[in-house]
């Protein structure tokens, strides 16, 4: 069975259906680990560029707040500033 999104969010519509689905499922995963006023400041909203890396294998995003996070395939994340 093929699924095809119609609705991607407009940043996300370079990704095909399969990387934007990882992406939504890293970022649901990564949304619940947060407390509700963290939350507030990683909301699909506040995310303005998405891009692919692939020698990480992953998807780096960015928000508004200035963060980004890597988003990898298995779900998994963690915070590009905590690598400095």
């Amino acid at each position: 069975m093929v699924l095809i999104l119609k609705d991607k969010l407009p940043i996300a519509g370079h990704l095909t259906d399969e990387e934007y689905m990882h992406f939504l499922q890293a970022y649901a995963l990564h949304n619940r680990s947060m407390g509700l006023d963290e939350r507030r400041n990683y909301t699909l909203s506040n995310i303005t560029t998405i891009e692919r890396d692939v020698k990480e294998n992953c998807f780096n995003v960015y928000y508004d707040n200035g963060n980004w996070w890597h988003y990898a395939k298995d779900g998994t994340w963690y915070l590009i500033k905590d690598l400095l």
